[in-house]
């Protein structure tokens, strides 16, 4: 993918939050990246300056995971600056954030 757009800054960003929440709560960690449970140890073992060569990396490394229904209502939300709504679906984005892209979960 050849993007004009630098996401490096953000990769790493995420890489380290993930990192540090993987110390305390690695079922957390393989549900938010979508990794197996082996890789999770990893992750938490490494360092911050290790993780400073993720910047080489210009692409974003995440993928929008939450179903087009919900993206949909999000934005429609915000665009019509009704706060209620948007209230209502942040509540539930840490259910959708979390199923398989394109589940009915």
């Amino acid at each position: 993918m050849s993007t004009d757009a630098d996401f490096s800054s953000i990769n790493y960003q995420f890489l380290l939050k993930a990192r540090d929440v993987a110390k305390r709560d690695p079922d957390l960690v393989v549900a938010l990246l979508g990794i197996p449970r082996e890789l999770v140890e990893p992750l938490a073992h490494t360092s911050a300056s290790a993780l400073t060569s993720i910047i080489q990396i210009r692409e974003p490394l995440l993928i929008l995971r939450a179903e087009t229904w919900w993206w949909e209502r999000l934005l429609k939300a915000l665009n019509d600056g009704r706060q209620e709504e948007i209230d209502a679906v942040l509540e539930h984005a840490c259910f959708v954030g979390t199923s398989p892209q394109g589940g009915n979960d």
